[in-house]
């Protein structure tokens, strides 16, 4: 059982970091005050403590939103007007129907590959087109008592979003509208390339695309509301994810007060305590830290637990799946950890998450073992406070950081008696 004072300790460095230094853009002066903050209270417990710096576009991530929202709504403009041409409800050379409709497929050429590979897939496809900052993570070094064996990174990231105001106004209907948007999008790009190709074949199904016409419509609305899809100003993020950030500090605290304890203290487990930067800009911090060490993550079988949006009590998720990325967590790295918090008789459960993605997801996509433990269920509600204004130290109960933090500890100790 943690005790109530380390969960006072952890509770008290997220209060800490929301006053005194506030929201933290991904390569924002706020984000490298955080690091060296946080990297201050890890050399108090670890062996070794340093930063790797490295360069990203952060703004690539969501920067283009808007424009693409335009884009689409642009691109059902032409495509009416096309079908007016053939229709003869628009008097004027039928060449303006290919004018017009070659015009929509460039603008969704454009437009799609964007939330394809740079919203979906987190590549960085877009990022050339804009400014590059710089960004470091965080890295604190525990070593054991004896020769190491096994290695495990518990991680986090210390950059928080900007306000999704979809989510803040909109709530539930907000994340359902994100989802339509981005079907009605990909929908549309295949029939502006359709209605190209029937252009040059013998075939007439005007009133057939004329319907879908009337559809695309709906679009028009969605398209608006994804032009003010964020702000550009940054939340507190004591949730998402400071909360993640001071389970890693716990870790440290509680190894350096327990070091003389033979049941506790590791004696061949090397134990790491990573805080990434630039998170909310797409998983950038890890995606660079993967490729800085991979050949070291891939020889040495180390295994990484991350942890990403700790809130209330006994309400736990271990993420089995991140659609959205295309990454799958292996049970077989999981199922010790839900093992573990089962036995601790807390309320955890596996699922998927449904939108987004964790820093976890950048080491599952590179087949390096990984767990992601979370307090957000996004298939199940849109806490109020996610990506929003009221992501603030309130809303993390002290006692939720504590049953994560001893689900860590119990963690450490069965991967150590493995050997």
């Amino acid at each position: 059982m943690i005790e109530k004072k380390l969960n006072d300790y952890m509770h008290g460095f997220i209060v800490d970091i929301c006053d005194k230094i506030g929201p933290r853009e991904a390569g924002s002066k706020q984000e490298e005050l955080a690091g060296n903050k946080i990297e201050e209270e890890l050399k108090k417990f670890c062996d070794e403590t340093h930063q790797e710096e490295f360069i990203c576009s952060p703004t690539a991530f969501l920067g283009f939103v808007r424009y693409g929202a335009l884009m689409a709504l642009f691109s059902v403009i032409f495509y009416w007007l096309s079908l007016l041409v053939d229709l003869g409800w628009l008097q004027i050379d039928n060449i303006f129907s290919l004018i017009f409709i070659v015009i929509a497929v460039i603008l969704l050429g454009i437009t799609v590959p964007y939330f394809i590979f740079e919203i979906i897939r987190y590549f960085e496809f877009y990022d050339f087109m804009f400014p590059k900052k710089e960004s470091k993570n965080v890295i604190g070094t525990i070593n054991p008592t004896d020769k190491v064996k096994n290695t495990i990174i518990f991680s986090a990231h210390h950059d928080s979003a900007y306000e999704f105001n979809l989510f803040y106004y909109l709530k539930r209907i907000g994340q359902m509208m994100i989802n339509i948007g981005l079907l009605e999008v990909f929908l549309l790009f295949f029939l502006v390339v359709l209605k190209l190709i029937f252009y040059f074949l013998p075939i007439d199904i005007t009133m057939i695309f004329f319907g879908f016409g009337i559809v695309f419509l709906t679009l028009l609305p969605v398209a608006f509301l994804f032009m003010f899809f964020h702000t550009y100003n940054p939340v507190l993020g004591a949730f998402d994810n400071l909360s993640g950030v001071v389970i890693l500090l716990g870790i440290g605290k509680y190894l350096y007060e327990n070091k003389n304890n033979e049941k506790v203290f590791p004696k061949q487990t090397k134990i790491h305590l990573v805080s990434f930067a630039a998170e909310e800009a797409g998983l950038r911090g890890s995606k660079r830290y993967v490729k800085a060490h991979y050949d070291e993550l891939k020889e040495n079988g180390i295994i990484i637990v991350n942890m990403d949006g700790i809130a209330k009590t006994d309400k736990l998720l271990i993420i089995s799946k991140e659609p959205f990325i295309g990454a799958k967590y292996d049970p077989e790295i999981y199922n010790p950890i839900l093992k573990i918090a089962s036995d601790l008789k807390l309320n955890i459960k596996t699922g998927p998450l449904s939108f987004g993605a964790t820093d976890g997801a950048a080491f599952v996509r590179k087949g390096i073992p990984a767990v992601t433990i979370s307090g957000l269920d996004l298939k199940e509600e849109l806490l109020p406070f996610y990506h929003t204004r009221e992501d603030t130290p309130e809303v993390v109960d002290k006692e939720s950081l504590g049953q994560v933090l001893e689900i860590c500890i119990n963690y450490i100790k069965l991967i150590d008696s493995s050997n």
